[in-house]
């Protein structure tokens, strides 16, 4: 009967040691989690859908990252405090790492953000011994490098977002070439000035270059606005000239057709028509001035003064 319980109770606890065995197997994949399973150092499975899943306790090993998380990578500086609502965030300088050589030769401080995701977690955990070290590693080369490529004022103001594009192209070549398993999603030339020893000479340089933009500024308005006046001035000049055009036009064609009627006339009387000619004239240029008409010998002639008012008196009685 004794040996009937102790079977009884060790059958039990063998159960109860199977049941939690298996029970220590269960693990739960989150959403935008992705969890790779080895099997004695052997990859056997990935799981990507999020659930409760189970694997063979003790034997089996499960690696878990999350796949839609955006994590960063900082060069120049360190962020010591994320902040808050009520307080700023904190960060430290890192002056060598940020201190870079540009293409004509300056130095500039660049503090740099690379942000990526992990796209597929079997080659980010086992291609590489160390992926953050050596994505790490890889970027700060493509930094110095695209920098080193690219003259001071691209670097400053003109091409930054050029060569922000140009790195996360780079890096993501790269880090595709490695196995990495991540994925590049931006780069952020966060921070970019020159040394503070020559901060002064470039702020000047700066303004300078601010000045020479707004002149051009200035001087593009005053072109748009002194160009269009200046059209609609020959316009008008232009419309003017063609309006007296034919004006002209029309006088001398008016003229021409007066003078040929008068020409018609003169030919049919070229006597009494050159004496009217002469009279009219006269009577033209010397208005309002008393006229004589002289004979062929010299005489004057008498004539009814009709200009003047002559009385007639007139007789009583009649």
């Amino acid at each position: 009967m004794e040996r009937k319980i102790i079977k009884s109770i060790f059958g039990g606890v063998i159960v109860f040691f199977i049941a939690v065995l298996v029970l220590s197997g269960i693990f739960t994949v989150k959403t935008g989690d992705e969890a790779v399973v080895l099997r004695l150092g052997k990859h056997v499975s990935t799981h990507v859908n999020a659930g409760l899943k189970w694997r063979i306790p003790v034997i089996d090993k499960v690696y878990k990252v999350n796949i839609s998380e955006v994590k960063r990578l900082e060069f120049g500086f360190r962020t010591t405090s994320e902040g808050s609502s009520k307080a700023k965030p904190e960060f430290e300088d890192q002056l060598l790492e940020s201190l870079m050589l540009t293409g004509d030769e300056n130095l500039v401080n660049a503090e740099t953000i690379v942000q990526y995701k992990v796209k597929n977690a079997e080659d980010f955990y086992f291609n590489v011994d160390d992926p953050i070290g050596t994505l790490t590693i890889i970027s700060e080369s493509i930094i110095r490098r695209s920098i080193a490529n690219h003259p001071l004022d691209e670097v400053l103001t003109d091409n930054k977002f050029g060569i922000q594009q140009e790195i996360k192209d780079e890096l993501q070549q790269v880090a595709d070439k490695y196995r990495l398993g991540v994925a590049i999603t931006a780069i952020q030339l966060q921070d970019v000035n020159p040394p503070k020893e020559v901060d002064a000479a470039f702020k000047d340089v700066a303004s300078a270059r601010e000045d020479k933009t707004s002149y051009i500024n200035e001087a593009n308005s005053y072109k748009n606005e002194i160009i269009p006046k200046a059209r609609g001035n020959a316009a008008e000049m232009i419309n003017k000239a063609e309006a007296y055009r034919e004006q002209r036009v029309e006088e001398a064609k008016g003229d021409a057709s007066n003078f040929t009627q008068i020409l018609a006339k003169y030919k049919q009387g070229k006597t009494v028509t050159r004496t009217r000619m002469y009279l009219e004239t006269l009577e033209e240029i010397l208005p309002n001035i008393d006229k004589y008409i002289m004979s062929e010998k010299g005489d004057t002639l008498k004539l009814l003064p009709l200009n003047e008012q002559v009385t007639v008196p007139v007789k009583e009685g009649n």
